[in-house]
C-alpha cells in the first residue's frame, strides 16, 4: 500500500509539472486560469484516491484480524476437546471392564439357577436388567467418544481453511496494483467500490462458513 501512495504521489507531482507547462505556455490569462483549475482539480481528485487506499487498507486489516481471531478461539476448541478425549477414553475402559465382570457374574448366577430356577429367578432379572443398562451406558460413552473424535477432526480442517483464507486475503491485500487503487470511486461506474464491496462480502461469507460450532451430545 505504501509503494501504492507513492506511485499515487509520483502521479500527482507528474501532473502538477504538466499543468504548469500548460500555464507557462497559456496565450492568455483565461487559459492560464482554466489549466490552473485543471490542475488543482486532478490533485484533489488524486488525494481523494490515496485516502480511499487507506480507508481500504484499514478494513482488510480489519477483516484479517477477525479471522485470527476465529482461528486462535478454534484452536482453544481443538485443545479443549483433546484434553477431554483421555478422560473419555477412560471412562470406556472403565465401562468395559465392569461389563465384563457383570458379565462373568450372570454366567455364575445361571449356573447356580440351573437347579434353583424358581428362587432366583429375580436375582437373574436383576443381573439382566443391569447388564442392560451397562451396555446402554457403554454405548452412550461410545458415541460420545467418537462424536468428540469427529468434532477434533472438523476443527483441525477448518483451522486449515481458515489459515490458508487469512493468507489469501493477506496476498490480496499485497498484490493489490495502482490500476486497482485508481479504479476506487471511479467517477462514472463506481467500479472499484462495487468490487471491494463484493470482496470484502466474499471474505465474510468464507470466514463465516468455517466457523466451528460443536454438535450436541449424541
Amino acid at each position: 500500500m505504501n509503494r501504492t501512495l507513492h506511485r499515487l504521489s509520483i502521479a500527482a507531482m507528474a501532473m502538477a509539472l504538466g499543468s504548469a507547462s500548460l500555464v507557462a505556455t497559456a496565450q492568455s490569462g483565461d487559459d492560464a486560469k482554466k489549466a490552473a483549475r485543471r490542475a488543482q482539480l486532478q490533485m484533489q481528485q488524486l488525494q481523494q484516491k490515496a485516502q480511499e487506499a487507506e480507508a481500504a487498507k484499514a478494513k482488510i486489516e480489519g477483516d484479517k484480524s477477525v479471522l485470527d481471531k476465529q482461528l486462535r478461539e478454534q484452536t482453544q476448541q481443538v485443545a479443549r476437546l483433546k484434553g477431554a478425549l483421555p478422560k473419555a477414553l477412560e471412562s470406556l475402559k472403565a465401562s468395559e471392564a465392569a461389563r465384563a465382570e457383570l458379565a462373568a457374574t450372570v454366567a455364575t448366577l445361571e449356573k447356580q439357577l440351573a437347579g434353583q430356577k424358581t428362587s432366583h429367578e429375580a436375582a437373574l432379572a436383576a443381573a439382566q436388567i443391569n447388564t442392560k443398562q451397562r451396555d446402554e451406558k457403554q454405548s452412550q460413552l461410545q458415541r460420545q467418544h467418537d462424536a468428540q473424535v469427529a468434532q477434533v477432526g472438523e476443527c483441525s480442517a477448518k483451522n486449515e481453511r481458515l489459515v490458508r483464507l487469512s493468507g489469501e486475503l493477506l496476498d490480496r491485500y499485497r498484490n493489490k496494483s495502482v490500476s486497482d487503487v485508481m479504479k476506487q470511486r471511479d467517477p462514472v461506474l463506481g467500479l472499484g467500490d462495487v468490487q471491494m464491496f463484493n470482496l470484502v462480502q466474499e471474505y465474510r461469507d468464507k470466514a463465516d462458513a468455517e466457523r466451528f460450532s460443536p454438535s450436541t451430545n449424541r
